[in-house]
Parts: C-alpha cells; sequence; structure tokens
C-alpha cells in the first residue's frame, strides 16, 4: 500500500466504523480488513466502475466479505450510526468541503475524519475553521515524490490558523515534522514567485493580492526551519 495510505491507516483507531469515501481501487479498507479492523468497513465511490475495482481487489485479497460498498456521492448512502471514523482522500480540497456540505449529520463530535487533499488544502483547512472544526493533528508524508498533507479533525472544537498556515497547517503541529523544512521550501518560493510577479505588473492592488502575499511571505519567514529545530532535515 502506498505509503499516503499508511499514513492514513496509521491514524484510524478501532471503533464502531469507518468508511473510505472515493475509495476508488477500495486499497485501504481491503487492508484494514486483512489486518484485523473489527468495526465496519465501508467504501464508497461516486463511479460504478472504480467502485467495481474495488470488489475485485477487496476479492483477490479474499476479504470482500468484510466491506461494504456504496455507489454514491460522497457521504449520501453512508448510515451515520455505522462509522465513527470518516476518511475522505485523494481528491480536491473544494470537492471534500462540497462533500461535508451536503452531510450535516457529520457536524457530531463522535466522528474522526482524516483528510489527505490532493489540491487547495487551505480551501478545506479554512471551511473546517469556519465551520467550527478543531484540526487536531497535522503530519506530512512524501510518496512518489509527491508531499501530501494528512490531517485530522473533529466537529464542535476551534482551531485559530493565520493565514499562511492555512497552507502550512498549524505551526505547533507542523513545525517538528520531519518533512516541515521541504514544504515550507515549496510554499515560500511560490508565495515570493507570486509576491514578485504581481509587484512588477504594476497593476496596482485592487483584489488586495498583493498585500496577501506579502503577509503570507512574513508568516512564512516567522515559521522558517533551523538546522538546531527538532525534528528538522
Amino acid at each position: 500500500m502506498k505509503k499516503r495510505l499508511e499514513c492514513i491507516a496509521a491514524k484510524i483507531p478501532d471503533g464502531t466504523g469507518v468508511i473510505d469515501v472515493g475509495t476508488d481501487h477500495g486499497y485501504l479498507p481491503a487492508a484494514l480488513a486483512e489486518r484485523g479492523y473489527r468495526g465496519n468497513l465501508l467504501a464508497s465511490d461516486i463511479g460504478e466502475a472504480p467502485l467495481q475495482t474495488a470488489r475485485e481487489h477487496a476479492k483477490e485479497a479474499g476479504v470482500e466479505n468484510k466491506i461494504r460498498f456504496l455507489c454514491c456521492d460522497g457521504l449520501e448512502l453512508c448510515p451515520p450510526d455505522a462509522v465513527d471514523c470518516i476518511v475522505i482522500a485523494g481528491m480536491g480540497g473544494d470537492t471534500i468541503c462540497g462533500i461535508l456540505d451536503r452531510a450535516e449529520w457529520c457536524m457530531d463530535p463522535q466522528y474522526l475524519f482524516i483528510f489527505q487533499p490532493m489540491t487547495r488544502a487551505e480551501v478545506l483547512r479554512y471551511w473546517l475553521v469556519y465551520n467550527e472544526f478543531a484540526i487536531v493533528e497535522e503530519d506530512l508524508v512524501e510518496d512518489g515524490g509527491i508531499l501530501y498533507s494528512v490531517f485530522c479533525a473533529r466537529f464542535a472544537g476551534h482551531t485559530s490558523l493565520k493565514e499562511a498556515e492555512l497552507f502550512t497547517g498549524e505551526y505547533e503541529k507542523i513545525a517538528s515534522l520531519e518533512l516541515f523544512p521541504v514544504l515550507w521550501e515549496k510554499l515560500y518560493r511560490r508565495f515570493r514567485k507570486l509576491h514578485s510577479s504581481l509587484e512588477t505588473s504594476g497593476a496596482g492592488d485592487e483584489d488586495g493580492r498583493l498585500a496577501l502575499s506579502a503577509l503570507i511571505c512574513r508568516q512564512l519567514e516567522e515559521m522558517e526551519p533551523h538546522d538546531d529545530d527538532s525534528g528538522c532535515i
């Protein structure tokens, strides 16, 4: 199983059950079943074709009878009392927000959410903060040369993030991670380039992007990793 899925699997506690939303090939629920997860295992996907692939993979692993497959949009057919852990991985942050918007039943502190957005993680973090979720854990994993953010959240909490932290994750939770310097370098180069481009364009700052990019650069500079930081490369 890929490193990013291993990272997610390690965060799933024993409990009532887990649903893997947008399961694609179904590697995560199949691996959990093989490893003896005792709760309910559900796998959903919006397309019947990938769901059939997931069924076939589960059958090859000998665990097809341990997983319930749901062809639906997000959490649409998930029984609220069947799970206490919701995994939404492998899609854009804005798409994840839409799934959450359409499933008000999951606005409940009994559910642990594990997110791994492929893009626009900042949009998802903003949505979580605005909708009173607590982001309880942040992690980073490198898989196939790509750096992924994996983070956990619960409803009815509070997380306050600076503008730059929407992109990095909460500084106190990520500063000691081994891969944080890699993420920091990537983001700092991105926003320095953006700010320089906006400055030289001479278009003014009517939309506020110039000021915002400058603010994020300053905040990133305050987070700059140092060689003596614990856990840094």
